[in-house]
């Protein structure tokens, strides 16, 4: 099974931290971040990688190249800025039956063989919302009374107050990609988890909160303090 991990955000709001950089380049523990992404998958066995870039992506494309000992690397590059749905889309030739999608600005060290076998369609990670979240506004998503299917998938929208917040990965069917538009800039997140919730067909799994994110300032000096070594 390959993973598809979005890789080609601009790092707005890391400014000057980013400059130069795709968002996922930056050095954390005197390493590319998207190394330990990428090492957080094949400890679990997983091997071969479909890096969706587009912002700098010819820093991704020279850093790992092809291969790296038994990984291998497939890329898919944005031309145009499409969003997470049009990037995905973009990538479908590359991705198989079925496949993991995760960020390229998140890691989390799990189990993720085990979370694909234990799922048969398509599934989602989410973890508990909580009021005192610093970066997350509100929750996104509800779950069904038994937890094991996800019911609702809105975000931006506090006023449902959902319980629930997407963990950053999911384990999706080439064929839940019929629901992206066939063109134009999309969001996968809009387009794709909500469709398969109305139909009852986005298995969920809860996490715990235990990851590291670098998508602004804040999280990026917390996961730098966290995974750096002292000086």
């Amino acid at each position: 099974m390959k993973v598809a991990i979005l890789a080609g955000g601009l790092g707005t709001r890391l400014g000057a931290l980013a400059r130069g950089l795709p968002k996922p380049m930056i050095m954390v523990g005197r390493r590319p971040f998207l190394e330990w992404v990428i090492e957080s998958f094949a400890r679990r066995g997983f091997n071969e990688f479909v890096l969706l870039t587009g912002h700098h992506s010819d820093v991704i494309e020279s850093h790992f190249g092809r291969s790296r000992g038994e990984l291998r690397f497939e890329y898919s590059r944005e031309k145009d800025l499409l969003g997470t749905g049009g990037a995905v889309r973009e990538a479908a030739h590359l991705l198989g039956d079925r496949f993991i999608l995760t960020y390229g600005d998140v890691l989390r060290w799990f189990d993720y063989d085990r979370f694909v076998q234990k799922h048969e369609g398509s599934a989602l990670a989410v973890y508990p919302y909580s009021a005192d979240m610093t970066s997350i506004d509100s929750g996104n998503v509800g779950l069904t009374d038994e937890g094991r299917r996800v019911k609702t998938f809105v975000k931006g929208a506090p006023q449902l107050r959902l319980p629930f917040v997407d963990a950053g990965f999911s384990v999706i069917t080439a064929d839940a990609l019929e629901f992206l538009p066939k063109g134009g800039v999309c969001s996968f997140e809009a387009s794709v988890y909500p469709a398969l919730a109305a139909r009852g067909e986005l298995e969920a799994e809860i996490v715990d909160l235990e990851f590291y994110d670098i998508g602004n300032p804040a999280d990026l000096a917390a996961t730098r303090a966290a995974m750096e070594p002292p000086a």
